[in-house]
């Protein structure tokens, strides 16, 4: 079984920590060049380039999971987690209602999280978005629960559960 999916934080507090970093990575590269350099042209441009840099990785990056007999891998950017069946204590998936606010709105989603307990107290967590319409939840209140009872990680983790039987 292998999918790809719409990554999206574990917690709703990582995004904002992500994009703190990033800002600072995106004025603080080539802040720091044009002051070693003392030139501000030379700084503009490395301002341009790492900027397109960080757009392409993040448009371009898709994350995915794949499982097969044994385990299962998840792939996101450089970062590979595999995660052997037998250290799979529990599997628990669960959706929520997330808010990103900016200066346009609010702009509300569902976010699908999945959480493997692991021997040792280890656990895993991934997100992903759940592309959800709204007005069908409004026309049809079972649509969500449909629609999270066939998600990418509900059936993982019924795959998962079937192979660990």
């Amino acid at each position: 079984m292998k999918e790809n999916y719409n990554h999206d934080f574990a917690s709703k507090e990582d995004g904002q920590v992500m994009g703190c970093l990033g800002t600072m990575v995106i004025f603080g590269v080539p802040l720091m060049i044009a002051v070693l350099t003392d030139d501000t042209m030379i700084g503009m441009l490395f301002f341009i380039l790492v900027f397109a840099i960080m757009l392409v990785i993040l448009y371009t990056c898709k994350a995915s999971f794949s499982a097969d007999e044994r385990a299962v891998t998840f792939r996101y950017l450089l970062k590979k987690t595999v995660i052997p069946y037998e250290n799979i204590k529990s599997i628990e998936v669960n959706a929520e209602l997330r808010e990103m606010r900016s200066r346009g709105g609010v702009n509300r989603y569902y976010a699908e999280v999945i959480s493997f307990h692991c021997d040792g107290e280890k656990e895993y967590v991934f997100g992903g978005n759940l592309d959800i319409d709204f007005e069908a939840i409004l026309k049809d209140p079972n649509y969500l629960q449909k629609q999270t009872e066939n998600s990418k990680f509900s059936r993982l983790k019924a795959f998962i559960e079937g192979k660990m039987a």
